[in-house]
């Protein structure tokens, strides 16, 4: 997605969105058409996204399985198993965009704009003058940032280039804390690599109370960790921690793997990866060294459709590059 299009899709889910605090005993579940839909007290009937239906199970402890195969069988029964078990249950904060229910979450959960977190990024990339996007995703649940400040090049080995970024991930809908990483690419291949962490915000503030959450009091919130935001970003960005990375890098052209396809296997075990994809990821580790296998599952992230597991894979493929 491009910039241009992103800030107005962005622009416009935040005018258009609807935020609630609810006594959540008092929403009930209604069957139209053969879709499950919440009634809300006050404020109607609305559709839920799958990212929704997905935190309703969660928060009902009705298993996932179960409730999508009463979902695609028998709604009437997820019907009755939903307002059974709702009347338990306590208020939550409920977020609507375009007549359908995008979260269900805690009455603690602190907003983080992607709209705010995406201008933020922009004020302080062009501070530093160098840096570009390369690019952003945008899905149901998560918002991803990459950039690349091209004045951070190393070279790994002779022609085998890699160039200096960062990543910034956000959760509107409580699908994961709000994240700021550095980001390798190889440009060779356009292979990505998450490495360690920077910072890590898990989406938990004040108990808010029942009815209408103002947008003014979400960015009053926000101020001081978007001042946390712009620091790391500028930290990220630094010569010297990019150093390290391209030192470790370096380091694991040199470490020989015996047994490639047991550790093959034994990564596509610990990534939960399908037998298609464990196929895969033995037929690019052809170079058997650490760095190899790297690559292998960076090459594997790089050619997957799907941009959450694609982030999964880059972060894996950073945690190898550390701890292994």
């Amino acid at each position: 997605m491009d910039i241009e299009r992103l800030f107005e899709e962005l622009k416009r889910e935040k005018e258009r969105r609807l935020d609630l605090i609810v006594d959540f005993s008092r929403v009930r579940a209604v069957l139209k058409r053969s879709e499950v839909k919440l009634r809300i007290p006050l404020f109607g009937e609305y559709s839920l996204t799958e990212w929704a239906h997905q935190q309703l199970s969660e928060k009902l402890g009705i298993p996932k399985r179960y409730y999508d195969r009463m979902r695609g069988e028998k709604p009437e029964l997820l019907l009755q198993n939903i307002n059974a078990w709702i009347e338990e249950d306590e208020r939550r904060f409920i977020r609507i965009l375009d007549g359908k229910i995008r979260a269900i979450l805690s009455d603690r959960y602190r907003v983080i704009d992607n709209y705010d977190v995406l201008l933020v990024a922009l004020q302080e990339f062009r501070k530093i003058g160098s840096v570009e996007i390369y690019r952003i995703d945008l899905t149901e649940k998560m918002m991803y940032l990459k950039a690349l400040d091209r004045t951070l090049i190393a070279e790994i080995r002779r022609d085998d280039i890699i160039c200096g970024g960062i990543i910034i991930r956000n959760s509107e809908v409580g699908a994961g804390a709000f994240r700021v990483e550095p980001f390798i690419l190889r440009l060779a291949c356009q292979n990505g690599l998450i490495v360690r962490q920077v910072l890590k915000r898990i989406h938990l503030g004040r108990t808010m109370n029942e009815g209408l959450w103002s947008r003014e009091t979400m960015e009053l919130e926000n101020r001081i960790l978007f001042s946390k935001v712009r620091d790391v970003i500028r930290t990220t960005f630094d010569r010297e921690v990019f150093k390290k990375w391209v030192l470790k890098l370096k380091e694991s052209t040199e470490i020989e793997i015996e047994e490639p396809v047991e550790e093959a296997r034994n990564v596509a075990k610990l990534a939960g990866l399908t037998e298609e994809q464990e196929r895969e990821l033995l037929a690019y580790f052809t170079e058997h060294t650490k760095y190899g296998l790297i690559n292998a599952l960076t090459t594997l992230a790089r050619d997957t459709r799907n941009v959450d597991e694609r982030i999964r894979l880059e972060e894996l493929g950073g945690k190898i590059l550390e701890e292994f």
